[in-house]
């Protein structure tokens, strides 16, 4: 049952829940070893789109076939969580910034190669957009974390999507 509440059933990934129980632990041994830990908020594009033109199976489909990709490629130690929707958070211990979008750039480029097929249809090719904050410079607690990765990723949708953006340095690593 545990598990069951900290799973998201569709994607099979850890579900929101589970994210808030893990990532403080995770923050707080990074900041114990002096190490980074990049937080990465991902939002597949024109998802809606997709829902709407092919069908809600045809969107769960996607959803599962992005998990597996993110499993196959991302790391055993990274922490892979289904937020919501059609967004993900992937936890990135000892990643600085810089590494952490090396790899999801490397990610959105297969999700893009990605052949998806639903019902004897190919499903256009995907795409998602990003944003990355990464303790400590831009905080201490995941949720300045995950705040300053959503202004990231707000940003990389409104600069054509298909992208992955950085959470801005204010000098204020502990404001959201």
């Amino acid at each position: 049952l545990r598990e069951q509440a900290l799973r998201d059933a569709l994607t099979g990934l850890h579900n929101r829940r589970y994210l808030f129980e893990v990532a403080p632990g995770l923050i707080e041994l990074a900041r114990r070893h002096d190490h980074p830990l990049s937080v990465v908020l991902i939002d597949l594009d024109h998802f809606k789109a997709l829902n709407d033109s092919y069908g809600h199976a045809a969107g769960d489909a996607v959803l599962q076939r992005f998990a597996a990709l993110m499993l196959a490629n991302l790391r055993k130690s990274d922490v892979l969580c289904r937020y919501g929707g059609e967004e993900f958070v992937v936890v990135m211990p000892d990643l600085d910034i810089d590494s952490a979008a090396r790899t999801i750039q490397r990610l959105l480029e297969l999700y893009y190669a990605e052949e998806v097929e639903h019902r004897r249809r190919h499903l256009p090719p995907g795409t998602f957009s990003a944003g990355i904050a990464t303790f400590p410079s831009h905080g201490d607690r995941l949720e300045h974390l995950l705040g300053r990765a959503d202004k990231a990723l707000y940003r990389a949708k409104e600069s054509g999507r298909a992208r992955i953006e950085f959470a801005a340095l204010t000098g204020f690593a502990t404001l959201t």
